[in-house]
């Protein structure tokens, strides 16, 4: 009848002798299945002594590898340096990128899932040695610590779409998340908050509001859909088309900040404010519309919980509690006062957005810390190409002139040349710089950048750069930087007729549009082209079918330069005799600014 306690105090023994002994200090854990939620309690001592031990494991693992956090391992003969346990683990397992999360341990916590839906479920993990070192007091903080739930790229892909690479989080995040949170100090911040990528573009969309209503409706990989269910004018009008031209982290409460309710708005700001002196940079601020909402539905997608909740619809009692936090985002009556949007109310029927003067005073306010660059704009320059762009894959540029205040409606509009399409779609929006990185900006310049691009950029070269276009217009460089607008492609009816007849053609659709469209030049032409495929590898005027444009400058007064061909060994930048016949050249449309 001893004989079993016996055991598995002899086996405690050993195991925690073998863990201050020490072995070699790395760990690999691979799991098959998801584990239930909670851990079934159990008569079995020797299973809690071993859940000890197992978090002594996980916490002395590198952050290199595949981690999933054990909180019962069964007990097996501690005599071989690898063996086979049983984990039972509440969290999912997720990669973890040293150069950027180091030594922080991704993981979710446990109430993305419905509790007690699925029945127990076990997974097998390889332990190969692990390291002394912090075993104690890992011991010690066995089922204090909580893992911070993250919406990162990888749940992106999995419910929603494609969004490129995460960008880094800082070294001390795990500094951050077990820090005293500074609203509910008797929590952590990894218990209060919530951390959640907000993408520049999914699957080669710009992320906005108005596409995140459309992507919650039908979320792949068993995510929970949600909708909006009062999706204010005005909101929309004012910040449903912005996106960040950089995908960038918040780290947001989950709730509004204690004592933020039925307060002014001032008086909401100066409580962010105050609790933002104590905190080392990035401090905290009031999310922006994007954010909240995509912090909310992207916590719900997960595991069916709504934060910021409210009621709505039939039976519903007014004297329910209702939550909603106003945003950075001021809208402007036609008496010229201004109040925030706000956002919340979350219920059966969906997600709520107000204008400020919609708003009771109820509403109360979250806060945010931001992880990285975030510079909002219209989803219509999704493919422009500015000052933000050069820096980050070429160089730095001179400041660049402003765009007319008219340009999103431009770019949103009707095509003159495609009329069934808008010009979003048929032109590239691109800064032409006087210099980049203090070097005059020339054909010759360019030919060397391209090769070399920073910021994950697709390298590239000229496959032929004729040497009379070198020497005549090769070093040639612009006075002062400017936007071009230039097609994506030659236009209708503009090929086998030769320069004049291009130029006549051009200016005709320029008369009639009263739109001051021109022929592009050499540099111009290979700017545009060159550039949008170093950022999305996508290639224009190609070599099949074979597709050039002719450009101003004329070799000796009567060979046109033309630029095109683009093939996978670079783009063509030559001159050739005008014969009308060619049907390969045909000329883009570009105007200035």
């Amino acid at each position: 009848m001893y004989y079993a306690p016996l055991h598995c105090l002899m086996t405690a023994l050993m195991l925690c002798s073998l863990c201050l002994q020490g072995c070699r200090p790395s760990l690999r854990v691979t799991s098959e299945e998801p584990m239930p939620k909670r851990l079934r309690k159990t008569d079995d001592d020797a299973q809690a002594t071993s859940q000890a031990l197992a978090s002594c494991v996980q916490t002395s693992a590198s952050p290199d590898v595949l981690m999933r956090l054990p909180t019962a391992l069964s007990t097996t003969p501690p005599s071989v340096a690898t063996s086979t346990v049983q984990v039972a683990s509440p969290v999912h397992p997720i990669a973890v990128k040293p150069d950027a999360l180091s030594p922080w341990k991704r993981a979710w916590t446990t109430e993305f899932e419905e509790p007690d839906k699925k029945p127990a479920a076990s997974s097998t993990a390889q332990v190969v040695g692990f390291s002394p070192v912090g075993c104690l007091a890992s011991l010690r903080q066995l089922l204090f610590s909580v893992s911070t739930p993250i919406f990162g790229a990888r749940e992106w892909t999995q419910y929603f779409g494609e969004v490129g690479e995460e960008p880094s989080l800082p070294s001390d995040i795990d500094e951050i998340l077990g820090s005293p949170c500074p609203f509910w100090p008797d929590r952590a911040v990894r218990d209060t908050h919530l951390l959640v990528l907000i993408p520049s573009t999914v699957d080669g969309k710009a992320f906005t509001l108005d596409l995140l209503g459309e992507l919650i409706r039908n979320p792949r990989g068993g995510g929970h859909s949600a909708q909006y269910f009062l999706y204010d004018d005005e909101v929309q009008r004012s910040s449903g088309d912005a996106y960040s031209s950089s995908s960038y982290w918040v780290l947001m409460t989950r709730d509004v900040l204690p004592g933020s309710k039925s307060k002014p708005y001032a008086v909401q700001q100066a409580l962010v404010a105050q609790q933002s002196s104590y905190i080392n940079y990035p401090p905290y601020e009031i999310p922006h519309v994007l954010e909240a909402a995509t912090t909310i539905l992207s916590h719900y997608v997960c595991g069916g919980n709504r934060l910021y909740e409210g009621y709505a619809g039939e039976g519903a009692s007014d004297e329910l509690p209702s939550t909603s936090t106003r945003c950075a985002e001021l809208l402007e009556d036609v008496a010229g006062n201004r109040s925030p949007v706000t956002v919340g109310r979350f219920c059966e029927r969906g997600l709520i957005f107000l204008s400020g003067f919609n708003d009771d005073a109820e509403s109360g306010i979250s806060c945010l810390r931001k992880f990285g660059a975030r510079n909002y704009r219209s989803s219509a320059l999704l493919h422009s190409f500015g000052a933000e762009e050069w820096g980050q894959y070429f160089g730095e540029v001179e400041e660049a002139p402003p765009l007319p205040e008219h340009i999103v409606a431009t770019l949103n509009g009707a095509c003159p040349f495609w009329p069934d399409r808008q010009v979003r779609d048929t032109h590239l929006l691109c800064l032409i710089p006087a210099t980049v990185d203090g070097d005059p900006f020339s054909l010759n310049l360019l030919g060397e950048l391209i090769q070399r691009p920073g910021g994950g950029g697709r390298p590239i070269k000229y496959r032929f750069y004729d040497s009379d276009v070198q020497a005549v217009f090769g070093a040639q460089s612009p006075t002062r930087s400017y936007w071009v607008l230039m097609t994506r492609d030659v236009l209708e009816g503009s090929k086998s007729k030769k320069q004049d007849a291009q130029n006549s053609l051009v200016a005709a659709y320029a008369c009639e549009t009263g739109l001051p469209y021109v022929l592009p030049s050499a540099l111009e032409a290979a700017t545009v082209i060159l550039l949008h495929y170093v950022r999305s590898g996508e290639r224009l005027y190609t070599d099949a079918p074979c597709i050039y444009t002719r450009c101003q400058e004329l070799i000796g007064g009567q060979y046109p330069v033309v630029v095109g061909g683009f093939s996978s060994s670079g783009l063509f930048v030559n001159s050739f005799d005008d014969f009308g016949s060619n049907y390969i050249y045909g000329v883009s449309g570009l105007r200035r600014f």
